[in-house]
């Protein structure tokens, strides 16, 4: 019994600081084998394992929430370039769809920040990038969400790629569109941890980049003044910590 609350336990400090994420995982797949990972290495030598792992998790933790230990390294992965007085475009970077098929809060943080500089008249087109959720007799995209909040400020001009599946994919994707319409300056919209490996992204395919993060509104990142900001943000990093290795050991940034 004791090794199985263990195992969740352990789980549920993973889902806390991010990790499932990274590997895209939902939060709740790993909660039944880690409790039976847990109650079996308890009934052996290996008991102990997991009890450690948690406590060292919980270690994590708290330096984290009650230090300023990750609020520099948050900061340094934000790329915020001075806005253009014009570009060719400006493009919104998608962040999934929810079951519901809206955006997610990420996502809508981007499309209002794009929806905004175009009206500020920075650029006179707005493109968003496309996920698509699929499945049987099932199919999510964050196509609609995009355009109904973009119709709210009566854009005249908006496009919107092909199905994408990653930031890379998107900047493949933006890239065959700009080459078509001759574009040779885009504004790149994304969310502030997002932004530094993003921007590099889009600049490895030929595109020139002013690089303009979205406001935060899941996760303060500006005051990182509260322990459970600190967590997500902890969260926010490592996630795109392992992404900038991943993208640098495959040569995309």
């Amino acid at each position: 019994m004791f090794g199985a609350i263990a195992g969740i336990a352990t789980w549920l400090l993973l889902v806390l600081i991010g990790i499932p994420e990274i590997f895209g995982l939902a939060n709740d797949v790993g909660l039944i084998p880690a409790m039976v990972l847990g109650a079996i290495f308890g009934l052996t030598r290996l008991r102990f394992v997991f009890p450690v792992i948690g406590l060292l998790l919980v270690v994590l933790v708290l330096v984290v929430s009650y230090t300023t230990l990750i609020v520099e390294p948050a900061k340094s992965l934000i790329r915020s370039d001075p806005v253009p007085r014009s570009a060719d475009a400006v493009v919104a970077l998608s962040a999934g769809v929810t079951a519901d098929g809206y955006l997610t809060q990420q996502g809508a943080d981007r499309t209002l920040k794009a929806v905004e500089l175009v009206e500020k008249g920075v650029a006179p087109t707005l493109l968003f990038t496309r996920e698509e959720k699929r499945g049987k007799d099932l199919r999510l995209t964050s196509a609609d969400d995009q355009r109904r909040i973009a119709n709210l400020a009566h854009l005249q001009s908006m496009l919107q790629t092909r199905r994408v599946t990653s930031t890379h994919d998107e900047a493949l994707a933006v890239a065959s569109i700009a080459k078509y319409r001759n574009w040779r300056h885009i504004v790149l919209v994304t969310s502030p941890l997002h932004s530094r490996r993003a921007c590099r992204t889009f600049e490895k395919v030929g595109l020139m980049v002013s690089c303009v993060p979205s406001d935060s509104r899941d996760v303060p990142v500006k005051r990182l003044v509260h322990p459970q900001d600190r967590v997500g943000v902890f969260g926010l990093w490592l996630y795109e910590t392992v992404g900038s290795l991943r993208y640098r050991l495959a040569g995309w940034i």
